[in-house]
């Protein structure tokens, strides 16, 4: 039953990611059958989807501290796959903005619930592992949303993308409510108000900070993940199905290997060296930070591509160590409330502000450039030329170089972390 419990979630969390990823593979298609420009992208994968994610989010957590969570990820996952079908008929900005945010609305019940009932089925020295195993399901779903989701929306559409995916997410929302049953708590303390769990939360500095951390590296991640088909197709001339083959390998080939060592990693060497769980984040985010910002500015294609595998070996250590110390800190009766208040963090910083402000930095860099070649906007509205072209490639390439940077504060942040995380564990 653990195992199977385990594999579930991992299931449940591919869905998850393969849903959220598939808008980035998608957008240069969605963008030039609606008209949009780089900031309307940037809304759509960013505020469209964290702002509402992060209402819903604390609701369903303390619904999770005290009700079925079974019952309330397979609700969930059942909501968020259908509103992924229906982003599929959208036919305007507006559209398919509604349909996002309700994407999020359904995601806001997938974590805290999950996470809350690993803790429960693991003891503290196995949890990263099992967090790790989890957390793999990331990178999964974006190498199948990238590679899959890219060949289907180059030969079907990204409509028919869209309606595939999300009718295949509520016919497994129905498995994982019939064959997975809700376990015994490891706790029977009566949960705490809201208020007074988010004070004890935030009252750890450890917590504090690797919640910055997390929101600073979502911040410079998801703007890439949701960029990154764009930057290949308009910078490298790559096509739909190819760039979505390069995502996949960038977050997904690496991503795996990376998530899956970084628990063993962390659970064997923690009694050891108990800040590793700061230390090979920092590590990480360092490396990807340095990487990242040459890639991108980087023009020869098979250089570049090399550059971006490189940098994302560092990308994946942080959140199987960052989510297991979320889950380490809180009291038992905190946990769903913990993951909820960290993914909050990350959601506002990382994905509301991350792609539209990369979104609307490539737009103005765009106006720049297209002054420098003496042409405009509407000039480019009405024919498309070779400096147009140009002019949205360099655009996003220096916007994903300069958000690329945020990697780098993020390490610095879990660097200090390590001062307070072992009194917090055991405080």
């Amino acid at each position: 039953m653990l195992g199977y419990t385990l594999a579930a979630l991992f299931v449940l969390n591919t869905m998850n990611y393969m849903d959220r990823l598939l808008f980035g593979v998608g957008q240069e298609l969605i963008r030039k059958d609606l008209d949009l420009s780089d900031f309307q992208l940037g809304l759509l994968g960013g505020p469209a989807f964290a702002l509402l994610y992060v209402i819903a989010a604390f609701p369903i957590a303390r619904l999770a501290e005290r009700g079925n969570r079974v019952t309330i990820i397979s609700i969930a996952f059942g909501a968020w796959s259908l509103m992924t079908g229906l982003c599929g008929l959208a036919g305007s900005f507006a559209q398919l903005l509604v349909g996002r945010a309700g994407v999020s609305i359904g995601e806001a019940g997938c974590a805290p619930p999950s996470h809350s009932l690993i803790s429960d089925y693991f003891p503290p020295e196995r949890r990263t592992t099992a967090m790790s195993v989890y957390g793999t399901a990331g990178p999964v779903g974006a190498l199948i949303a990238a590679i899959g989701g890219g060949w289907l929306a180059q030969h079907y559409g990204w409509r028919v993308t869209f309606l595939l995916c999300g009718g295949f997410g509520v016919i497994a929302a129905i498995l994982f409510r019939l064959t997975l049953r809700e376990p015994t708590r490891t706790h029977q303390d009566t949960p705490v108000s809201l208020l007074t769990a988010l004070r004890v939360l935030l009252g750890k500095r450890s917590f504090r900070t690797i919640a910055a951390a997390g929101a600073l590296a979502g911040f410079a991640s998801y703007s890439n993940n949701q960029y990154m088909v764009s930057f290949l197709m308009r910078a490298h001339g790559l096509s739909i199905g190819t760039a979505g083959v390069v995502l996949g390998l960038v977050i997904g080939g690496v991503g795996i290997f990376v998530t899956l060592v970084t628990g063993p990693i962390i659970d064997r060497s923690g009694a050891r060296f108990p800040r590793i769980r700061s230390w090979l984040p920092a590590g990480g985010m360092l490396w990807s930070g340095i990487f990242f910002a040459i890639a991108f500015t980087v023009r020869d294609t098979p250089a570049a591509i090399a550059l971006l595998v490189t940098a994302s070996f560092g990308q994946h250590f942080y959140m199987p160590a960052m989510y297991t110390v979320a889950q380490d800190v809180a009291p038992p009766t905190m946990r769903a409330t913990a993951a909820a208040l960290l993914i909050a963090i990350i959601s506002v910083v990382g994905y509301g502000l991350g792609p539209p402000l990369v979104g609307f930095t490539s737009d103005i860099i765009r106006q720049f450039a297209l002054a420098a070649h003496g042409t405009d906007a509407a000039a480019c509205a009405r024919a498309a030329s070779t400096a147009c072209e140009a002019a949205k490639s360099d655009g996003l390439r220096l916007s994903l170089s300069i958000g690329s940077v945020g990697f780098i504060f993020a390490a610095l942040l879990f660097w200090t972390s390590a001062r307070t995380i072992v009194k917090d564990t055991h405080g």
